[in-house]
């Protein structure tokens, strides 16, 4: 194994300079709103801090490849017969619905569903989009296709993970991905930021290996959207029925 500086470096720089156009959008939005507004919309706070995801990693891979940005995992590619576009939809509903059990409780208290934010025509197409789009094209641009793919790229060495070999610039982008998450100390309290950090870093091996053996952003960023489409989506049909 080879381990280079330099690369590392150069994608902690892009992570920090994404973090803090992250920070100053969502300070501006919050100084800029009432927060019954932003309770009521806030989708347009969490579509706003992806804009800078996806926009600055973009902007750079474009960069990179002058303009030849499959090479950075905008193609189609699968790698059958476990990585392929219908296999990876279908892991992302199984662990969609396995997150959707947290409505059992309430079906079983025949309590009304809760929902993080008011329920109005907006605020549902806002969430939806949110969730089915631009989260998973946004973050996956960010960590597998740039932070992932450079180290990939610059780095040399393998890393044994539950017998799969994952490569060294797989295992850093997951780590950039999961402690990139305490920038939900914004919003969230210490306690459960530290354990979603836990768990995007742990999520992260997976579909930084499932892009590595693909390379293609479309592996991971249809997983990415159902695990979260799918509870939400569930999560108002639910609401509406019961």
């Amino acid at each position: 194994m080879r381990i280079k500086f330099a690369p590392i470096m150069k994608m902690l720089i892009v992570t920090v300079v994404v973090a803090l156009a992250i920070i100053l959008i969502s300070n501006w939005f919050k100084s800029f709103s009432d927060s019954s507004f932003l309770k009521e919309n806030s989708w347009l706070l969490a579509t706003a801090v992806h804009i800078p995801q996806f926009l600055i990693p973009f902007v750079i891979i474009l960069f990179i490849t002058r303009g030849k940005i499959s090479s950075y995992g905008f193609n189609t590619k699968e790698n059958p017969p476990i990585f392929t576009h219908k296999r990876m939809l279908l892991l992302g509903v199984a662990f969609g619905l396995f997150f959707s059990l947290r409505y059992i409780p309430q079906i079983i208290r025949n309590a009304p569903i809760s929902i993080a934010t008011p329920v109005t025509f907006f605020s549902v197409v806002g969430n939806m989009a949110f969730q089915w789009i631009v989260v998973g094209v946004s973050e996956e641009t960010m960590f597998r296709g740039l932070i992932q793919t450079y180290l990939m790229k610059n780095l040399e060495g393998n890393v044994q993970m539950l017998g799969h070999n994952l490569h060294i610039g797989t295992v850093i982008g997951a780590i950039f991905w999961g402690v990139f998450h305490f920038i939900n100390i914004l919003i969230m309290p210490l306690g459960p930021v530290i354990f979603y950090v836990i768990l995007t870093t742990a999520i992260g091996f997976a579909m930084g290996y499932a892009y590595q053996r693909t390379g293609s952003l479309l592996t991971t960023i249809i997983v990415h959207n159902t695990i979260f489409g799918v509870p939400l989506t569930i999560g108002y049909i639910l609401y509406w029925l019961l």
